[in-house]
C-alpha cells in the first residue's frame, strides 16, 4: 500500500514568509527594549551598572544569534520545498513525456 505526502507549496512559502516577518519583527522590538534599556541605565555608575549592562549586552548577543539560526532553519524549510518541488515537476515531466497514445500492432 503506498501512501502519497501532499504538499501545499504556496502553504510552505506564505508560512516561511510569515515567519521571517515575525522573527524581523521580534527582532526590532527586542533591539528597542535594550536600547531604553541601556538609554535608562547611562546615569547609573559603579561595579553593579557595568555588570548589569555587561550581562544585558550578552543576552542580546545571545538572542541575535538564536535569531541568526532560525532565519537558517526557515531558509532551509523554504529552499527544501523549491528543492522537491522542483524535482516533482521534473520527474511529472519526464512521466508526462513517456506516455505515448499506444499503437496497435499488425498494421492497422
Amino acid at each position: 500500500m503506498s501512501e502519497k505526502i501532499i504538499i501545499d507549496y504556496d502553504a510552505v512559502y506564505t508560512k516561511t514568509a510569515e515567519l521571517r516577518r515575525h522573527l524581523e519583527a521580534e527582532l526590532r522590538e527586542m533591539n528597542n527594549v535594550y536600547r531604553h534599556a541601556h538609554n535608562a541605565l547611562r546615569h547609573m555608575s559603579g561595579k553593579t551598572h557595568e555588570h548589569f549592562v555587561e550581562a544585558m549586552t550578552q543576552n542580546q548577543n545571545k538572542a541575535q544569534v538564536t535569531a541568526e539560526t532560525l532565519r537558517k532553519l526557515i531558509t532551509f524549510i523554504d529552499d527544501a520545498a523549491k528543492n522537491v518541488e522542483r524535482n516533482e515537476n521534473i520527474h511529472a515531466r519526464a512521466f508526462m513525456s513517456t506516455q505515448t497514445t499506444p499503437r496497435r500492432i499488425g498494421g492497422r
